[in-house]
């Protein structure tokens, strides 16, 4: 009793020895581990890949690698979007959804030098209007039984061959837009020379070895018109 007067009347209280010490709990986690960098936990946002990988097999695969690269970029692009799309079919018919890819590519190169951009209505129109223009003239190769005819008569004004190298030369053009496109996605991805997917799979191999006789036999087939051997 006299200890509480003497405390009181000193206007000193006693001291909570529990409260001084600091809490501390098994359960609460260090500081590093509590801030997360969700940047690091991300994936490029659209397609990576080298120029000259991208060019290699679209060219050697007549085009066929142009359809998975597009489901690869829908596919990236899907979690940013409003609405659910279907980035396989995007990719299947990609002649009707290359100029709406094309510009949110571009809108998304903002901190891109204006020199690595492109003019996505341009680099658009041009890749389906050569894709377009390729698959009418394989078309027009086509001969009837009398071995003469093209679908709407062409065979009369072009030979088969002509038609042929009318074709491919267009198909060749087709790459032009998706290989600028590309060097553009690649600086979006902070990754300029494309070495997050610049490697050839085995696949890619099969691809390439395959795509090498195809284009041989075709060569090989106008050699053989061309002479008079078939």
């Amino acid at each position: 009793m006299n200890q509480q007067v003497d405390q009181e009347g000193t206007g000193i209280s006693p001291v909570d020895t529990n409260e001084a010490k600091p809490h501390t709990s098994v359960d609460a986690e260090p500081l590093s581990e509590q801030v997360s960098n969700p940047i690091s936990n991300q994936g490029p946002p659209l397609f990576p890949v080298s120029e000259g990988k991208l060019l290699t097999l679209y060219l050697l695969s007549f085009g066929l690698y142009g359809v998975y690269w597009f489901y690869k970029n829908w596919q990236l692009q899907q979690p940013s979007m409003a609405k659910k799309i279907y980035p396989l079919l995007r990719a299947i018919f990609s002649i009707f959804f290359t100029h709406s890819l094309f510009k949110r590519i571009n809108e998304q190169a903002s901190k891109v030098e204006n020199k690595h951009r492109f003019n996505a209505n341009f680099m658009a129109t041009l890749y389906v209007v050569t894709i377009v223009l390729s698959h009418l003239i394989d078309r027009l190769t086509i001969t009837g039984d009398d071995g003469t005819a093209g679908i709407i008569g062409f065979h009369g004004v072009f030979s088969g061959n002509t038609l042929i190298i009318i074709s491919v030369g267009i198909f060749l053009i087709s790459a032009f837009p998706l290989v600028q496109v590309q060097a553009t996605a690649n600086r979006i991805n902070d990754d300029m020379l494309g070495y997050l997917n610049h490697k050839y799979s085995l696949w890619n191999y099969v691809l390439i070895v395959t795509g090498t006789l195809l284009w041989a036999m075709l060569g090989l087939g106008i050699l053989a018109n061309s002479m008079g051997l078939a």
